[in-house]
């Protein structure tokens, strides 16, 4: 079975060749390049001749646009700040191999500068883990600016055993300006959906998200950074409905 690689970038010249480099195992490399201007192109290059420039202000058709160039019987979707371990790579290998599985889920260990996030709720920042693997139109994106949901098909397989490496943040200023970006553009999905507010805007809610990643995900035990990540993950809901209202 073939397996095409794609990722989805902008503006990543200091990431996306360490994503590329992890990637030799596949039979070809999509890169879809989403309204960047820096050298994330020409480090592409070096990797794959398959690269796609446009400009998409939502990720599901950007996405969707990546997952129709794929050629290859299965695809793997992984970001510009992951990458693919040897044991990984060969559990891929392995796992695309049967006829009776359509979509593999994949554990993510994700990384601030360089530390491995081991307890906290990282939430809206980061998964636990994703659908990486699936077969050619196994995977759907719906409609969303910032992690939207996706739509999938067929038979579920066993989750992986081993995880892929996800960089998201090379510093805790770094994790702010994640925290920022994401929430501007998930108060653009609940402007455009017209969302009633008044359920983010609730005290509550934000109260236990804060327990759920501080005490029952033990961020306590990762001492003033897991302090962090748990109260941005309360106040996600929260900040992205108060820039819905008041943004332009």
């Amino acid at each position: 079975m073939s397996i095409s690689a794609l990722i989805i970038a902008r503006n990543e010249e200091s990431s996306i060749e360490d994503a590329l480099a992890s990637l030799n195992f596949v039979d070809e490399i999509v890169v879809v390049l989403d309204r960047s201007v820096d050298k994330t192109k020409e480090k592409a290059k070096k990797f794959t001749k398959i690269i796609y420039s446009g400009s998409w202000t939502c990720e599901g058709k950007r996405r969707n646009f990546g997952l129709s160039k794929c050629k290859s019987d299965w695809i793997l979707e992984i970001d510009s700040d992951e990458v693919v371990s040897k044991k990984l790579a060969d559990e891929i290998l392995f796992k695309t191999n049967t006829k009776r599985i359509d979509f593999y889920y994949i554990p993510l260990i994700n990384y601030v500068s360089m530390k491995q996030i081991r307890n906290g709720w990282m939430a809206c920042l980061a998964p636990e883990g994703k659908f990486l693997l699936f077969r050619k139109n196994s995977k759907l994106w719906k409609e969303g600016s910032v992690h939207p949901d996706y739509v999938l098909k067929g038979k579920k397989g066993d989750v992986f055993k081993n995880h892929l490496d996800h960089y998201m943040s090379k510093s805790l200023s770094d994790l702010i300006l994640r925290f920022n970006r994401n929430t501007s553009l998930y108060a653009q999905d609940l402007k455009s959906k017209k969302t009633n507010l008044i359920k983010l805007f609730s005290i509550r809610k934000m109260f236990s998200r804060f327990i759920k990643s501080f005490l029952f995900k033990k961020g306590y035990k990762a001492g003033g950074q897991g302090i962090l990540i748990s109260i941005l993950c309360s106040i996600y809901p929260f900040i992205s409905a108060i820039k819905s209202k008041y943004d332009d």
